[in-house]
């Protein structure tokens, strides 16, 4: 009886043990997942304040310049820009926070 006792107290902290290893891995991944998701929401805000900086300096440029080429291109710019705001919209609402 004792012996069987044991064994299954051996089981049982096997088990334990498993999970705590994979909390510590899911623990892991949360950490890595929250300082990705600030790094990418960084870039957002850089990205927002260049397209800004680069929509000024087209309307700054003298008469007869032709920027349709570059209007085009600022404009699928600000459209990635939306597109990437609501991905990591999307991303940050799943995100669980920080134990």
């Amino acid at each position: 009886m004792e012996a069987q006792l044991g064994g299954r107290l051996s089981e049982i902290e096997r088990k334990v043990d498993a999970i705590m290893a994979s909390q510590d891995d899911i623990d892991a991944a949360v950490a890595q997942i929250n300082t990705t998701m600030t790094d990418v929401a960084a870039q957002v805000t850089q990205l927002g304040t260049d397209v800004t900086a680069i929509q000024a300096e087209i309307a700054n440029l003298p008469a007869g310049v032709d920027t349709t080429a570059l209007n085009a291109a600022v404009a699928q710019l600000a459209t990635t820009q939306a597109n990437l705001d609501a991905a990591v919209g999307s991303v940050t609402a799943i995100v669980p926070p920080t134990p």
